[in-house]
Formats: structure tokens, sequence, C-alpha cells
């Protein structure tokens, strides 16, 4: 059996594994916190995160030819506020300095008492595109800010 056929069943097997966590156990987070060698940089009602990989090159004799082609990407999503630190590190991206935009980063889930319930480290972390949502002059909508983060590594850190 290859190698990556190998890989995809012990996926198989870990995904098929009963849930030892007991109903009602699934975490609930009512904002999400960016921050950056302890300053909070900017506060989401809303995030996703997409962690892809893949498939290892093989070479004839069934061995990797080449590291796993990896993506990370953050979205965060929050009502517009006045705050523009976002804007300015985006910035940098934009004129052209990634190098000096990448960042470790801290994005920690808090519940709705204020505790924190989940925590991720991202290494070399930028903010690769932000969106403001299309409103009509004079709606009375919010305004919505999303921040799409690319990162080399995410991960999850015990709280």
């Amino acid at each position: 059996m290859g190698l990556a056929r190998k890989i995809l069943l012990a996926i198989a097997l870990v995904a098929n594994a009963p849930a030892f966590a007991a109903a009602g156990d699934g975490l609930a987070a009512s904002r999400y916190e960016l921050t950056i060698d302890g300053h909070s940089l900017a506060t989401f009602t809303e995030l996703q995160i997409v962690s892809t990989s893949a498939t290892i090159p093989m070479s004839s004799s069934g061995l990797p030819t080449g590291s796993p082609v990896k993506s990370v990407q953050v979205v965060l999503r929050r009502p517009m506020t006045r705050n523009i630190e976002m804007a300015a590190w985006h910035e940098l991206v934009v004129l052209g300095d990634v190098a000096a935009a990448r960042k470790s980063v801290s994005l920690t889930m808090y519940s709705s008492d204020g505790k924190p319930v989940a925590r991720y480290h991202l290494t070399d972390a930028w903010p690769a595109k932000i969106e403001i949502a299309a409103l009509r002059a004079g709606a009375s909508e919010v305004l919505m800010e999303t921040v799409t983060m690319t990162c080399e590594f995410i991960q999850r850190v015990s709280v």
C-alpha cells in the first residue's frame, strides 16, 4: 500500500472514530481577538479557518519527491470600526513590503462570559485582503469589514 493510500486510510479511520465528547460539549465563541506581542489589534464577530494541503508528489518508487503544497487562510469579519490598524497593516502588503508585514499573531476565541475557549498561533501572518461590504448610501445596516489573513503555519495551542 502506497504512502498516499495509508495517509487517506488513517484520515478515514480518525474521521469515523466514535466521539468521546459528551453531547453539548462543543465550543461556542462570541468574539475573536487578534493580538500581536500582547497588543490587541482587532476584535471580530465571525471566523473561518481554512487549512489545506495538496497530495505529496510521488516518484515511481513510491517515495515522496517534494514537500506538500499547503495553504492557510483565516477569514475574520466584524462591523467596521474607526480603528485603522488592520488597514495600516494591510497597506504594508499593498505597498510590496510583505517581509515587514509578516507577523506572528495569536487568535483567541472568547465565550459570551469573556473566558477564552480556544487559541491559535499564526506564524508569519499578514492581511492578504480586506473587503468592505457594499451598502447603498443612506442604508441603516452596519457596514461590515472582512479581513482575509494568510499565514505560513497555524497551530492550535492551549488556553
